[in-house]
């Protein structure tokens, strides 16, 4: 995972909410409105999945999560409200739960997640900063409860996906890529290449599928905490 900067929120469905005010997301929300949400948070997560970050292709992809489940611990009444504001919808990926007879826990993101409430913030810097890669590739954290949101209640080292093994190939990648642009070169040429990278991903948010590993990677080398 990565920090998620969202833009600003789509006129429509500000305009929705304003002359619907007991609107429901569920049964209520026009498909415009909705076409216009998936668009903007595709546009500002830069096509990737706010938790896995595998590839979404195009905005008809995009899965709109609320970071604040609707029916929160199974609950049949919730926030209408809160179910609208934008500031809590997350653009991700349909976590494989498309394929037909795919198992639960085959699935991964929103599709594994049901309504269990989250510790991590996805728009929290702070937040995200405490989930940590193994050498593996599969990610975790030292916070239990942070720890369980993404190894459990996103399944997010789902094997069946081998989501550690492609962060760990995507890690390997960039690792062999910045070894041969410096090769014969001085350690400040290859210190300038890691800040080079790392300011290319996180200031200039020329994010890269599964690219959080990188970056955590990225930072250790930087000594950034």
């Amino acid at each position: 995972m990565i920090v998620v900067k969202k833009g600003k929120e789509p006129r429509s469905l500000m305009g929705f909410r304003l002359q619907n005010p007991d609107a429901d997301y569920e049964s209520d929300i026009p498909t415009n409105v909705l076409k216009d949400i998936r668009e903007q948070m595709w546009k500002d997560q830069v096509c990737l999945c706010g938790y896995c970050m595998k590839k979404i292709n195009s905005p008809r992809d995009v899965r709109v999560e609320h970071c604040r489940p609707r029916h929160p611990q199974g609950e049949e009444t919730h926030d209408h409200k809160a179910a609208l504001d934008f500031k809590w919808m997350l653009g991700v990926c349909y976590g494989n739960s498309l394929k037909r007879g795919v198992k639960p826990e085959d699935t991964t993101c929103d599709a594994h997640r049901g309504n269990t409430e989250l510790t991590i913030n996805p728009f929290d810097q702070l937040s995200v900063r405490k989930i940590k890669y193994r050498a593996d590739g599969s990610i975790y954290s030292d916070n239990a409860e942070i720890n369980k949101d993404v190894t459990e209640t996103l399944n997010l080292n789902c094997q069946s996906l081998s989501l550690p093994q492609t962060r760990k190939s995507v890690l390997m990648a960039e690792q062999a890529r910045i070894m041969k642009k410096c090769k014969g070169k001085s350690r400040d040429a290859f210190m300038h290449e890691l800040k080079r990278t790392y300011e290319s991903l996180v200031r200039e948010r020329n994010l890269t599928p599964y690219c959080g590993i990188i970056i955590f990677w990225l930072e250790s080398k930087l000594k950034i905490s």
